[in-house]
């Protein structure tokens, strides 16, 4: 159903004009898509403007419209979110505000523009506890079992309502500079004290590099027939954190360095206040199908250690 001055979203064959608007650019995924977005030869000559709470909050309607009226963009990247699990549990009004309120002033922009929408979501809108053989494929139910999971679900299906959208699930981003974000990150830190972390030994997801997840995002951007819907984008296979830590501390004895082993821990014994899916590995077969496979989480989290952690 169309709404009063809603516009078709625009058929742009991408090419050196594309017009590009980025929420959360300073955030762990939008500071990496930006780096790709100019350095990748598909890419260089498109025009991004990034916007991030400094400049307006997404949950402000007017500031919102008005900066991407100025723009007039042919696509817009929404990864701006309230990510901090258990700050969202904390706080669901806050959550609500900027996953669900800002998506929707989000969409409505893109609606009113015919922009194309580009939504990244959250393996946790399922709830982990059946996943099927191979990882959560698209079609799969969502259950989420948090108010962050809820709210992502909301703000996926928000933005699906807009002509020509995309949904990009993701899960268990790292390559970031906030440890309270970025697990991997926190290891690091911890390893650089001599500390020991201690890393959850029962949940299970893909482990996601941002730097792979932009370069799929600008495959997909780039994509002369546009892809819409809902597409998942993780590193391949799937792991504990603790498989991860043991991981990292592997490469790091590789390279010479002195890395403390981890210590096993229980998801139950943390003391989350939101619940988190036991196993939310997402299958990217249909990304693969597309032309684009992603790399496994061992090489991304190895080259990770090699440009951010050495």
């Amino acid at each position: 159903m169309r709404v009063d001055g809603e516009r078709q979203a625009r058929r742009v064959t991408p090419g050196r004009g594309m017009r590009i608007y980025l929420t959360g650019a300073d955030g762990m995924l939008g500071r990496a898509l930006t780096a790709v977005l100019r350095d990748d030869p598909r890419t260089s000559g498109w025009t991004v403007r990034g916007v991030s709470l400094p400049d307006f909050d997404i949950a402000d309607a007017e500031a919102l419209d008005k900066s991407v009226d100025d723009f007039r963009p042919d696509v817009v990247v929404h990864t701006a979110a309230n990510a901090v699990v258990d700050d969202c549990e904390s706080d669901p009004a806050a959550a609500l505000r900027v996953n669900t309120r800002g998506t929707r002033n989000v969409a409505e922009a893109c609606r009113r523009t015919g922009s194309r929408l580009v939504y990244i979501s959250s393996d946790y809108v399922f709830d982990g506890e059946d996943p099927p053989r191979g990882g959560y494929r698209e079609p799969d139910l969502p259950n989420p079992l948090s108010v962050y999971g809820i709210t992502k679900l909301a703000g996926e299906r928000i933005s699906l309502l807009v002509p020509g959208s995309l949904s990009v699930r993701t899960s268990w981003l790292f390559g970031g500079t906030d440890p309270r974000l970025d697990n991997v990150l926190a290891m690091g830190r911890a390893a650089a004290r001599g500390d020991r972390p201690r890393l959850i030994d029962d949940q299970f997801s893909a482990p996601t590099y941002t730097a792979d997840l932009a370069e799929a995002l600008v495959f997909l951007l780039t994509r002369e027939r546009p892809v819409e819907g809902v597409v998942h984008v993780a590193n391949r296979g799937s792991a504990s954190w603790y498989e991860v830590g043991r991981e990292l501390a592997a490469i790091a004895r590789d390279s010479g360095r002195t890395w403390p082993e981890p210590e096993r821990v229980s998801m139950d014994a943390c003391g989350f206040r939101g619940g988190r899916p036991r196993d939310s590995t997402l299958n990217t077969d249909l990304l693969a199908g597309l032309g684009h496979t992603m790399p496994t989480w061992q090489d991304a989290l190895r080259r990770f250690f090699e440009e951010a952690l050495t």
